[in-house]
């Protein structure tokens, strides 16, 4: 009913009786419908093709530059203590990007609210790390080509070695193989979130 020649008024126009009035139902030639998706949260391909044979799609791609000149930090041209947050935006997106494809990159949305230092060490914490261990599923390798060194610490390397025995498997390089674990940034001091984010842009 919603697809432009079967409104009402059109050559091919169709009407659907509602189930509880009887009543004859149309969809009217002035009505618009407008919507938004993430790409990154396309999962039911049956109803994406659906979707897409009856409306027109327009790509938002995400724009850094708006947390420059519409977000909190206008004022400040989008830097929040030396932290060119465009710059930083820019440069995660880059590496996604590279790492999975464009559709994945991160919205300018999260940044957009960030008045201080403490607003950004929440959105890496809640919203920006938990994005990219989904994306990457845990792969911590990977997130740290994204985030740097900074945002990680590692355990302590076991000299024994932890593994059972199998066949003729050496499992003694792995023993000495370091743990990676993400730091919660929400405990890092500001100079210490500083030198994270410094690394990340690889300053």
């Amino acid at each position: 009913l919603i697809e432009e020649d079967k409104r009402l008024g059109k050559d091919e126009a169709l009407e659907a009786t509602l189930p509880y009035s009887k009543e004859k139902f149309g969809v009217p030639s002035n009505l618009y419908i407008i919507g938004t998706m993430n790409t990154a949260d396309r999962s039911v391909e049956a109803l994406d093709t659906a979707l897409r044979r009856r409306f027109s799609f327009e790509e938002m791609i995400p724009r850094p530059e708006l947390i420059a000149t519409a977000g909190n930090l206008k004022d400040q041209s989008g830097i929040l203590d030396y932290i060119n947050l465009p710059e930083l935006l820019f440069t995660i997106n880059r590496r996604i990007e590279k790492l999975i494809d464009k559709d994945h990159q991160i919205g300018h949305s999260y940044l957009m609210c960030v008045s201080n230092i403490a607003d950004l060490k929440l959105i890496f914490q809640n919203n920006i790390i938990p994005l990219l261990q989904e994306y990457f599923f845990g792969d911590f390798g990977k997130i740290g080509l994204v985030l740097g060194s900074g945002f990680f610490y590692t355990t302590e390397a076991v000299k024994e070695n932890l593994f059972a025995e199998f066949n003729d498997y050496d499992a003694s390089e792995f023993a000495e193989r370091p743990v990676y674990k993400l730091k919660d940034v929400l405990k890092l001091t500001d100079e210490e979130f500083h030198e994270a984010i410094n690394l990340l842009l690889k300053r």
